[in-house]
């Protein structure tokens, strides 16, 4: 059952996207009219009084009124907050396209899996991609026309019973219910660990302050392959290492005042941190590859089993690098300083010559 975001906030914001048309732009005008016409109802007021939804919390607005210096900026803004999205994908007089902003708009949408309703005006024929989503088609931009077109989709949305989804397009139905933003289990991985390790080995005031004689840097070392379990690869990493004369030491540091999560384990080589995350392996699961191998195996035509196991590790690597990049992220973004500086990302291949 989909639930509207309303309910926690207490708040209804719909945002109206379509055709740039200056200031008086007629048609997102109606479409506000009808919104607000349909949201006066009896049966609309009783949903929203129920999670405490007050008049002066409902806003309907379209780009045209936004008054910042950049429009593109207004409107991704305006989306991370939008319980619902009304695009009108009806191309300008004169034009039989619809707009390329609004098509633009609308893939973010789907990628982030807002709620939307799709509006187009009756004869003009529905893109490809959008047939068989959520389109209505009006017989004019006029608000009681609107108002017929739009009042069930609108009462089924506020109704906390609805059995439809208004998250649902071409994009979730590809990955079996999901936005594309939670495709990637890299995201929450990546973050996991490091809150859970980068940080508190690296931070300023934290392990590598009080002990500056065990740790000097933070080697990451990527998974030969997320197929691969954790075992396998410590294992083949510590076969390089110890052909190169390197022995890893496994040592424990006792609990810093600055750290609340108590001691760290962690090996080691003279001081060099070295460390394969554990956490990434369970990306092997993240419906990005589960939907790739899926679709790979199921595919009658394709032969060639090594083409397969390519494709997979491609897309695997792709994720380990959106790991690597989160975690750099969230350095930058830290409120305290982390030393990047001593933080490098190697492959076992490479690191050998990274110790030496």
């Amino acid at each position: 059952m989909f639930k509207t975001s309303y309910f926690a906030d207490q708040r209804l914001e719909i945002v109206i996207l379509g055709p740039m048309r200056g200031e008086k732009n007629d048609s997102s005008i109606q479409i506000r009219d009808a919104l607000i016409e349909i949201l006066q109802e009896r049966k609309s007021r009783d949903y929203l009084e129920k999670h405490a939804v007050l008049d002066k919390n409902i806003a309907i607005t379209f780009p045209e009124e936004w008054k910042g210096s950049s429009i593109e900026r207004d409107v991704f803004s305006k989306l991370d907050t939008a319980d619902l999205v009304v695009f009108n994908i009806t191309p300008r007089e004169g034009e039989t396209n619809p707009s390329p902003n609004v098509f633009y708009e609308l893939g973010l949408v789907h990628s982030l899996g807002l709620p939307y309703l799709i509006l187009v005006q009756d004869e003009i024929e529905i893109p490809f991609y959008l047939r068989g989503i959520r389109c209505y088609v009006v017989k004019a931009f006029e608000k009681e026309k609107l108002i017929k077109t739009l009042h069930q989709p609108i009462e089924n949305f506020l109704s906390d019973n609805s059995p439809y989804s208004f998250t649902e397009n071409i994009i979730s139905r590809f990955y079996e219910g999901l936005p594309v933003v939670d495709i990637s289990a890299a995201v929450g991985l990546a973050t996991g660990y490091y809150m859970n390790f980068v940080r508190r080995i690296l931070k300023d005031g934290g392990f590598i302050s009080h002990y500056p004689d065990k740790i000097k840097r933070l080697i990451v070392v990527r998974p030969i392959s997320v197929f691969n379990t954790y075992e396998e690869d410590v294992s083949t990493m510590k076969e390089k290492l110890k052909a190169a004369g390197f022995e890893l030491e496994f040592e424990k540091l006792a609990p810093i005042l600055s750290d609340k999560d108590g001691g760290i384990w962690f090996d080691h080589i003279n001081g060099t941190v070295i460390d394969i995350p554990r956490t990434i392996y369970p990306l092997k699961r993240s419906p990005r590859l589960l939907s790739l191998r899926k679709r790979i195996h199921q595919d009658p035509n394709q032969q060639d089993g090594q083409l397969r196991v390519s494709l997979l590790n491609e897309a695997a690597e792709k994720l380990v690098n959106k790991i690597e990049s989160i975690i750099k992220y969230h350095i930058r973004n830290d409120s305290e300083r982390v030393r990047e500086r001593l933080l490098e990302f190697v492959s076992v291949d490479e690191l050998v010559d990274k110790i030496k």
